[in-house]
């Protein structure tokens, strides 16, 4: 071949994207060599020193967004585990990320790449993440696969209606809750601005709000988990607004301004505790978030925990992720943006 057809490719990487209740997931199934480790967090380490420039190949522009995420499939370690998964954003990596590993599933399910005969006896997945294994349970309708729910590590309450100033402009209650990362959690109605709803023509606002928020946050509030000292920040904020007692709306915004698209399944887990610490959620109570694309997630707390000196409870939420493509993605040797780019 000749010209333009003698094209010198120097990966192939293939994936399957799928959204979760409007949340991306990109998943990695080939194309990397077997990565090395005891752990899936130590495959996730080996991968951030030798191959973060597929990270960014596949999350960043121009194959991706600011706002994307990813997962990339191995083989587990965990003797317990099915498989093993570790999760990608344009920022960095995830230990945990529901959405994800329900978009990972149901991909799986879907393609074959987890065959339906190694769903455990219980019915479950078992999916050994950076975080530790967890069960992913799908929810099948004769030979329909119609949603994944997924039982996180405990998640607990850390502090609640403490008092927050943002640039001398904004004073609020705000409640502290740990569900894969710590949240901050603030009900909109303190707003008083319509400006400030929760809904999708409001996103980019909330987004710049919420990076001053969690700024603020993070100099008034000194968190520590109390089982992992390295987990020591706010990483996410989630606004809400309570629609009855088991049922609100919410947006969910990163340090960086990212927002979720989805309801956000940890935020989901984070939300729950907080009623179910205070008592106004029984155990195994269904709980419905919902997005501000209006995309929902449910739950339940299926047990009470304590993990330190704080309250809390083991959250499982549910949701639907749909196939959106499958690519083959390839890089030139001559492509300046082979690594992508972010702005």
């Amino acid at each position: 071949m000749k010209g333009k057809d003698a094209v010198n490719l120097k990966k192939i990487l293939t994936t399957i994207d799928t959204h979760t209740a409007g949340g991306p997931t990109r998943t990695l199934i080939a194309g990397l060599p077997p990565l090395p480790g005891s752990s899936v967090a130590e495959k996730m380490d080996y991968f951030r020193v030798h191959y973060d420039s597929v990270r960014k190949l596949l999350m960043l522009e121009p194959r991706g967004h600011r706002d994307m995420s990813g997962a990339v499939l191995t083989q587990p370690c965990d003797p317990e585990a099915n498989l093993g998964a570790f999760f990608l954003t344009s920022r960095g990596y995830l230990r945990a990320c529901v959405h994800s590993s329900i978009g990972l599933a149901t991909a799986g399910l879907e393609t074959g790449f987890i065959p339906r005969e190694s769903i455990s006896a219980d019915g479950s997945i078992k999916l050994e993440i950076p975080a530790g294994v967890v069960s992913l349970l799908p929810e099948y309708r004769g030979d329909k696969l119609e949603a994944m729910a997924m039982r996180t590590q405990p998640a607990f309450l850390y502090a609640d209606k403490e008092e927050l100033h943002v640039n001398s402009r904004y004073r609020f209650r705000v409640t502290i809750a740990f569900s894969g990362v710590f949240f901050l959690l603030i009900d909109v109605t303190q707003f008083q601005r319509t400006d400030l709803t929760i809904v999708p023509e409001n996103a980019a606002r909330l987004a710049a709000l919420g990076v001053e928020i969690l700024e603020a946050a993070n100099r008034r509030f000194q968190v520590r988990h109390p089982e992992n000292p390295n987990i020591r920040s706010l990483e996410m904020l989630m606004l809400y607004e309570d629609l009855d007692d088991y049922h609100a709306r919410d947006i969910v915004i990163g340090q960086s301004g990212g927002v979720d698209r989805s309801p956000c399944g940890a935020g989901t887990g984070a939300k729950m505790v907080c009623h179910f610490a205070n008592g106004s959620l029984a155990i195994n109570q269904k709980y419905t978030l919902e997005s501000f694309l209006g995309t929902r997630f449910t739950g339940r707390i299926v047990g009470a925990a304590q993990v330190g000196q704080f309250p809390g409870g083991v959250p499982e939420i549910t949701g639907t992720a749909f196939i959106t493509g499958m690519h083959q993605f390839v890089v030139e040797e001559n492509d300046p943006l082979k690594e992508g780019f972010l702005f």
